[in-house]
């Protein structure tokens, strides 16, 4: 994105005062010119403004912009509002007001041609429309706020509030007036434009007690159509060079339909080889429509899926049956990455989790209820965590009574089920909770398989479907280059004689409970263990000496602690790590882990991108779905045992970002061992150290100094591991490790 297409770029006015000003030259125009999402709550909004802003919108919209408004019924008045009360019919009589406006004759060939462009805006998901009221104790009123929020891509905005509604009248006739708040001038300045734009959002999802809302988007996108019928956003050279472009990608299945209300491949998609790869085997596969994309993470499996979808719309077109596509999710901050990707395609999806506003559920009755129509748009999007497609366990609750399994069953057209981090739906009952009578299915995931879980992955499996796709880590790296490389640092942690003392009377004890065939016993004495050894104080002295050595003057860090208590002091890692850092080292530290407010994680995420926080000491919810690309340094004090857990946080610093420089990522791996046992290693502690050190031996063999998997080669040979069993320990130069994702 060049300079001159950004907000700062125009010399803007503090106020704006017509006359003298001509609000349409000097602010629309230019506005929509740099903008990429425009926001809207007036009073009173009429399409007539965009007929001298014509060129300026069809710009906005090819850049992929869009657009929510929120504005008052066009002709009701506080009277008629009062008389109606709060009776149930008010949603009834809104829209009826509504089709009323709409049906209206317009003349002029201009105003008809913007009217079709709306409809297009519509049926794309370029524009949202709600209408407004202000909620008294027994009646309703007119809603009479204005406020205006344009955003640019390079993340600055600018808001205006005051005197004029959305019409030409007060763009070109009235005497009108407002100040312009930007983001990128002062603080003061930004603190304004953020008060506002908040403002605008609580409105739009029923945040503000006394203003109610209702969504009019699919009440006019058919009587829109069918009134002014539908024109795309004006082709010039950009359309076609970019249509060309994605033609010479030469995907087979694919076609482009320019005038298509249902989603739609996105002018400016450029697909990798081996995503187009991946779609075409999916789709063309022995089990066509099914399988699962066991990619590295980074590697674009989201937009891959997508992809996938979007396809699936032309066999919905040409059978005529409706199509809905449901992503199912494992944490609530992937249900809006999904939303946000989704809409590019032309998408518009609704989202079911636990957090959902009143809009959000009306919005999700709504495109279900739309994807059994036999008339107007017939593909759709939900997009829900798992926990909420899941009835609860324990309850009277079964997939009858269950809200969205309710909803779903009564969809009798095609269905895609897309599991997004598919080894988080193998416990039985989100198995159970998966639709039978999806048509087709889609599993994606870095770590398919599912640890300490055999049953459970053939399950999965058994659903999704075997792999069409497999992209390792290495290749993403090397091969693709689509994640940055990496050094990795392994740093062994020895135990403490006292911990030495316990961990000796442990093995002893697992020893004993294998030897009595006592499982249960020794399964309890393992974790005993385990616990030992993610809090060996030996971490946080490693710790200090990282800080120390220089890691304290770093930005964009992230510190994976291990989860519970210590078992001697009580005391969580994460609250010791904290206090370190921040009292030891003056860093600017914050904690991220499951109790974590999903605003806060946002932003969270922003502030250490921004630099503002140099390190986030996460707790296991960073380890999926979670993209922060500037983060570029990690250290893993948790000792995982999982593949899955260490395999998706070494994914979350290797995504590229150019913005922030980012040329490569550094992994500090803490691996805690015993001192070697004169008398001999036990066969129960051979397994724990044989576990802690091949994953140290696969995150050394993708990174660039690979050599360094010798160094922890050579400490299982001190422990008298079997090169037999850890077949890790004859690698050479040359050889590839036989990761776990394979």
């Amino acid at each position: 994105m060049t300079s001159e297409l950004l907000l700062p770029s125009w010399e803007w006015k503090r106020r704006y005062e017509s006359p003298p000003d001509n609000l349409v030259e000097t602010f629309y125009i230019p506005a929509f010119a740099r903008s990429i999402t425009y926001d809207r709550a007036v009073g009173f909004f009429s399409s007539a403004l965009l007929t001298v802003i014509a060129p300026s919108i069809d710009d906005f919209l090819l850049r992929a912009g869009r657009m929510r408004l929120i504005t008052s019924p066009a002709n009701l008045s506080d009277a008629d509002l009062f008389a109606m009360g709060k009776g149930e019919d008010i949603r009834d009589r809104l829209r009826e007001d509504l089709l009323k406006a709409i049906s209206v004759p317009v003349s002029g060939q201009l105003l008809r041609d913007r009217l079709s462009l709306i409809s297009w805006m519509i049926a794309m998901g370029h524009l949202d429309v709600r209408i407004a009221l202000r909620e008294l104790p027994d009646s309703f009123a007119l809603f009479h706020e204005k406020i205006g929020v344009f955003q640019d891509a390079g993340e600055n905005w600018m808001t205006f509030t005051g005197s004029p509604n959305e019409t030409s009248s007060a763009a070109l006739r009235h005497s009108e007036s407002f100040p312009l708040h930007r983001s990128w001038l002062t603080e003061d300045q930004r603190a304004y434009a953020d008060d506002e734009r908040s403002r605008f959002d609580n409105i739009w999802d029923e945040a503000v007690d006394g203003i109610r809302t209702w969504s009019a988007t699919e009440w006019i996108a058919e009587p829109m159509r069918e009134q002014f019928g539908v024109r795309q956003p004006s082709v010039h050279t950009m359309i076609h060079k970019r249509t060309a472009a994605l033609s010479e990608q030469d995907l087979t299945p694919f076609t482009i339909n320019e005038l298509s209300l249902l989603p739609s491949l996105p002018l400016d998609l450029q697909l990798h080889d081996y995503q187009r790869e991946a779609v075409n085997a999916w789709l063309r596969g022995e089990e066509s429509g099914r399988g699962t994309f066991a990619m590295a993470t980074g590697v674009g499996k989201t937009i891959t899926a997508l992809t996938c979808a979007t396809q699936l719309v032309r066999l919905s077109e040409q059978t005529n049956k409706p199509l809905l596509v449901l992503v199912v999710v494992p944490l609530l901050d992937l249900v809006e990455q999904w939303k946000h990707e989704a809409e590019w395609f032309g998408w518009r999806p609704a989202v079911c989790h636990g957090e959902m506003t009143k809009a959000e559920r009306d919005r999700l009755f709504e495109v279900l209820a739309t994807a059994r129509l036999n008339t107007g748009r017939r593909a759709e999007m939900v997009i829900t965590t798992a926990g909420s497609l899941t009835p609860r366990s324990g309850s009277s609750e079964s997939a009858s009574k269950h809200l969205l399994q309710r909803l779903l069953a009564r969809h009798d057209g095609f269905l895609l089920v897309i599991g997004d981090e598919m080894h988080s739906l193998g416990t039985p009952p989100r198995l159970a909770a998966l639709p039978e009578r999806a048509t087709f299915r889609l599993g994606l995931s870095a770590t398919p398989k599912r640890h300490g879980d055999e049953e459970g992955t053939e399950a999965l499996l058994a659903y999704f479907g075997q792999p069409v796709a497999t992209i390792s880590l290495k290749d993403a790296i090397y091969k693709y280059k689509t994640l940055v490389e990496y050094d990795y640092h392994p740093l062994r942690v020895d135990l403490t004689d006292d911990e030495l003392r316990q961990y000796r009377k442990l093995a002893a004890k697992i020893a004993t409970a294998y030897a009595n065939e006592d499982e249960e016993a020794a399964e309890r004495y393992i974790r005993q263990r385990n616990r030992l050894v993610q809090h060996a104080s030996g971490k946080l002295v490693q710790l200090r000496s990282l800080m120390a050595a220089g890691l304290r003057d770093e930005t964009h860090q992230i510190i994976y602690v291990a989860e519970g208590k210590n078992p001697e002091t009580e005391m969580q890692q994460m609250s010791e790590v904290e206090a370190i850092l921040r009292d030891e080292f003056a860093m600017r530290v914050a904690t991220y882990f499951g109790e974590t407010e999903s605003s806060d994680r946002q932003t969270l995420q922003n502030r250490l991108s921004e630099g503002e926080v140099q390190a986030l000491i996460a707790m296991k919810c960073l380890d999926e779905g979670v993209d922060i690309p500037p983060a570029r340094i990690g250290v893993f004090m948790a000792s995982t045992q999982n593949p899955r857990q260490f395999v998706q946080r070494r994914g979350r610093l290797l995504r590229q970002d150019t913005a922030s420089g980012k040329t490569h990522a550094d992994l500090y791996d803490f691996i805690v061992l015993p001192a070697p046992d004169p008398a001999g290693t036990a066969e129960s502690e051979k397994t724990l150290i044989g576990t802690e050190l091949s994953r140290a031996v696969e995150l050394a063999d993708a990174a660039r100094n690979s050599e360094v998997r010798y160094s922890v080669i050579s400490w299982a040979f001190e422990y008298g591991l079997d090169p037999e069993r850890f077949t890790w320990m004859n690698l050479q130069a040359g050889d590839e490790m036989e990761v776990w994702i394979q």
